[in-house]
């Protein structure tokens, strides 16, 4: 079942986000982000993909309408499902409801930035349709 995030949800979120990202973020940071998120539904949501009581992943998904556009654009800020459910179809049942509601928002394209070192990542959304058209570069602050 996919279903949208509540705030019920941050624990089982920041998990994943942490597992995607390798490291253990700072949870208060987390969940005050995340509460903010929550507040804001018309430019965040949140996707969870779960059976019975477990949360096997999530989406973040942001949107907004962009001037380069001229129209309004859904982003997948995250996508992450845990370890042990990967390569079993959860990803895309995530990613196809995260295309059914932005489509649902009045948004005309989903887009994804994904880290170089995340080849798989980039396979999964090509295989979904996804074309590599752009490249995102970053300056740390």
């Amino acid at each position: 079942m996919i279903r949208l995030g509540t705030i019920a949800d941050c624990r089982a979120v920041y998990s994943l986000i942490c597992e995607l990202e390798d490291c253990e973020l700072n949870y208060a940071d987390f969940e005050r982000i995340y509460g903010e998120m929550m507040q804001r539904g018309d430019f965040y949501s949140v996707l969870i993909a779960q059976k019975d009581d477990e949360v096997l992943g999530e989406a973040t998904l942001r949107f907004e309408d962009q001037l380069h556009h001229c129209e309004k654009i859904a982003e997948i800020m995250e996508l992450s499902v845990t370890a042990k459910h990967r390569s079993c179809g959860i990803g895309s049942a995530i990613f196809e409801e995260a295309c059914k509601l932005a489509k649902s928002r009045g948004c005309t394209q989903i887009e994804v930035s994904s880290n170089r070192v995340r080849e798989r990542a980039h396979r999964f959304y090509e295989h979904l349709g996804m074309l590599n058209t752009h490249v995102k570069l970053c300056k740390p602050l």
